[in-house]
């Protein structure tokens, strides 16, 4: 199998994501869009899969290589193919389907733990978001905060996205950290643990 990752910034990449890949034998293959890299060629009906990863993107931008994404995302969605977004790439694929995006008044930033909807389960992640899902008529939430605010859904059979990052390195996480004078601070160690188990349990829901 394959999965092809649409990065957004050098800072946001698969992390914790290689990891999992790896012990299912699957290939990742990367790709910049938002270095002009062409999407057109990727035909989804060859595609096994997308992963598409944070960035500091507004989806209400006007560049090409944005609507070019919501194209794949859709045309993955029309052939049951499965799509994983996280951060922004969920709200890509929100905004793919017609659903707004708000952005927040202030950044959101450091460990903040989110509740599973099916279980009321409290998952541990690290929060770096700086715009709010607003419902997609037709999906359903799967992750809430403690606000109510959505921070996870599913939409028809095999599309997934999620607001917070289980995949994100502690190194990765420290670094947002420092640069952010406003945030709270990286998960612990246990939390890494908990944060690693959810998202290998995310994505082999999603592509296995």
């Amino acid at each position: 199998m394959q999965l092809h990752i649409l990065q957004h910034t050098e800072r946001m990449t698969v992390g914790k994501i290689a990891d999992w890949a790896q012990a299912q034998a699957i290939e990742l293959i990367n790709h910049r869009p938002d270095q002009k890299e062409n999407l057109t060629p990727l035909n989804a009906s060859d595609l096994d899969g997308v992963i598409l990863l944070d960035g500091p993107q507004d989806v209400a931008e006007h560049a090409p290589w944005l609507a070019a994404e919501r194209i794949l995302i859709r045309s993955m969605d029309k052939i049951g193919r499965p799509v994983f977004g996280i951060g922004f790439g969920a709200q890509q694929i929100a905004r793919a389907f017609g659903s707004p995006v708000q952005p927040l008044s202030a950044p959101i930033c450091g460990a903040q733990p989110v509740t599973r909807v099916v279980d009321q389960a409290i998952v541990s992640a690290f929060q770096w978001q700086r715009a709010a899902l607003l419902p997609l008529p037709g999906s359903t939430v799967t992750y809430q905060d403690a606000a109510g605010d959505i921070q996870g859904f599913t939409y028809h059979r095999r599309i997934t996205g999620i607001q917070f990052h289980l995949e994100m390195l502690l190194a990765e996480q420290a670094a947002i950290v420092s640069s952010n004078r406003q945030a709270s601070r990286s998960l612990n160690d246990a939390e890494q643990i908990a944060a690693q188990a959810e998202l290998e349990r995310l994505l082999t829901a999603t592509f296995l």
